[in-house]
């Protein structure tokens, strides 16, 4: 078989075929390789017609339960992906492939290959970067110095061409919060201490999903980083001072 995710990984997924027992996809992001997705695992609730939960050449995230090389299959979930995550995750993978594109019309504006364009420009920004979305974005702050150390021919041209295809960027900052509670109604106390948090302001957009183990993930984002800092603090002091009003746990870990 081709590059293989692992077990547990979240990837994007294309719905090509749509079965009464499940639904087939295509894995984007590993060379459209086919993934299956049982009825058991298309939502969490009860499924009485599964075309009412999935349409064909919708995009999903899905994770990965099992991997038989031996078979070919890939079996995934789509009810083991909250809303959240889906999103977030859906959203990173338009990023990587739009960052893709421009260094493709990149190499092509300088009538040279994707491959070198790729070594030249996109090695040494994945160094400094985490993504090539982030870096695009540091070019919009930074402009010029954001490109340091790489060849001065392409410096110009990437400045022009992220300038007109990358929108002006937001600061985000992130936050994991542990919520428990060892009472009856707990999940509804927890259901109660994020939905306080998540309405703490209107100063920045707050994205909170659920990521496992009692933890979930807190994403704020605004055009000013004091602005997310604070308001970040805000949603875990709401959530933590509501759960443990329940006498409950609560706790918020930054993430760097």
């Amino acid at each position: 078989m081709p590059d293989l995710p692992e077990v547990g990984e979240i990837v994007v997924c294309k719905i090509t075929k749509i079965l009464d027992y499940g639904v087939f996809t295509e894995l984007s992001e590993y060379n459209s390789i086919q993934g299956f997705v049982h009825i058991s695992q298309v939502s969490s609730s009860w499924v009485k017609n599964i075309r009412n939960f999935v349409k064909e050449n919708q995009l999903r995230a899905a994770q990965v339960l099992n991997i038989d090389t031996q078979k070919n299959q890939i079996d995934l979930s789509f009810n083991k992906v909250s809303a959240g995550l889906q999103r977030a995750k859906i959203e990173e993978w338009k990023q990587a492939k739009r960052s893709q594109k421009l260094i493709e019309v990149l190499a092509k504006q300088n009538n040279t290959s994707f491959d070198a364009a790729w070594k030249e420009v996109a090695e040494p920004l994945l160094e400094k970067y985490e993504t090539l979305y982030d870096a695009f974005q540091g070019v919009l702050l930074e402009k010029e110095p954001a490109l340091s150390g790489i060849d001065k021919k392409w410096v110009k041209p990437l400045v022009e061409l992220v300038e007109k295809n990358i929108e002006v960027p937001t600061k985000t900052v992130k936050g994991v919060l542990t919520l428990s509670s060892s009472a009856y109604n707990g999940v509804e106390l927890i259901k109660s201490a994020l939905m306080q948090a998540q309405s703490v302001s209107k100063d920045a957009e707050i994205d909170i999903y659920y990521v496992g183990s009692g933890k979930y993930m807190v994403k704020v984002s605004s055009f000013d980083y004091k602005v997310a800092e604070r308001v970040l603090k805000q949603v875990g002091e709401t959530a933590i001072d509501s759960i443990k009003a329940a006498k409950g746990f609560g706790d918020l870990s930054r993430m760097n």
